[in-house]
């Protein structure tokens, strides 16, 4: 099968309602008097809502794609085999705690995965509606290229910076006079934590960048919102120490890499890699708003991280 760009195009309308249907299943609960959870081998809640969406979405990219296998939280077996080819990988209730607590903090995640990377992803806020997606064909990189051909064109040269900088560049500047020039100083460090799963590490690493010195601010949100505010430009930087599945952050990291950014290992600042043999789980991660960022602050994080470990 030949997934590019053309393909994503094809399937993209088609994804929108499947993740449209999965979150109107989803309010429908969630607007519910009462209903039921219950506790998994993990830990981990799961509800009607999760268990209603999944057979939607299941079903839904079987019609679509039925030569690509389908992974989900809901159906996942410890030992299951990773498919060889691209397959899809769906969490149809990600968030299950502040859909449980109401904050609306919940999303429907359908990522594509193949050869270890998120090559497109979909993202629904069922209690806002607001829908995310992205994929790696539309990643700024494969237009600096096109802006690069025409660099020597003297005033187009500029064709390139225009077209990577829509989400590139410091988180946010302050203009300053100095000797009688006009100054850049970089902002805050706009943090986008969890809002359900913030633990001693988390308080540990925000004293570490005051130790540092670096000034910060604190977004707080819920499942795949987190990635999806580094995509919007609402934070600049998401650390992750804690525990996530790879259906967790898949759809979310599609979504990031479109507009500029990226997803790296803390512990070898290395891309964030899927379909690993041993396990599902996620490493400890951090996830940045673009290059700047990563360049700039990767170092400094993994330093913090290695302490730890």
């Amino acid at each position: 099968m030949n997934i590019n760009k053309q393909f994503i195009q094809e399937i993209l309308e088609p994804l929108k309602k499947t993740t449209n249907a999965a979150s109107a299943a989803i309010m429908d609960v969630y607007n519910s008097e009462n209903f039921n959870t219950e506790i998994k081998s993990d830990g981990s809640p799961v509800t009607e809502a999760d268990n209603k969406a999944n057979d939607i979405i299941t079903s839904s990219l079987q019609n679509i794609t039925p030569d690509i296998p389908v992974i989900s939280e809901e159906t996942y077996q410890k030992g299951d085999q990773n498919p060889s080819g691209p397959y899809w990988l769906v969490d149809p209730l990600d968030g299950t705690k502040g859909f449980i607590n109401k904050d609306g903090n919940f999303t429907v995640n359908i990522a594509l995965v193949e050869n270890g990377m998120p090559i497109f992803g979909i993202i629904e806020a069922p209690a806002s509606g607001k829908v995310w997606f992205g994929s790696f064909f539309e990643r700024p990189g494969r237009r600096y290229r096109l802006g690069a051909l025409f660099a020597f064109l003297g005033p187009l040269s500029i064709i390139p910076w225009i077209l990577q900088s829509r989400n590139y560049g410091p988180y946010s500047q302050t203009k300053e006079m100095i000797n009688g020039k006009i100054v850049y100083k970089d902002g805050p460090l706009r943090l986008v934590m969890s809002k359900n799963h913030q633990t001693k590490t988390d308080k540990d690493f925000l004293a570490y960048l005051s130790s540092n010195d670096i000034a910060y601010s604190l977004v707080e949100k819920g499942s795949s919102l987190k990635l999806c505010a580094l995509a919007d430009n609402e934070a600049d930087i998401y650390p992750r120490f804690g525990p996530t599945s790879e259906w967790d952050i898949a759809a979310g990291h599609a979504c990031l890499i479109k507009n500029g950014g990226r997803v790296c290992q803390m512990a070898s600042g290395e891309h964030l890699a899927y379909t690993k043999d041993d396990s599902i789980l996620n490493p400890a991660f951090v996830g940045f708003r673009n290059t700047y960022l990563k360049d700039k602050y990767l170092g400094l994080i993994s330093e913090f991280y290695k302490k730890l470990v």
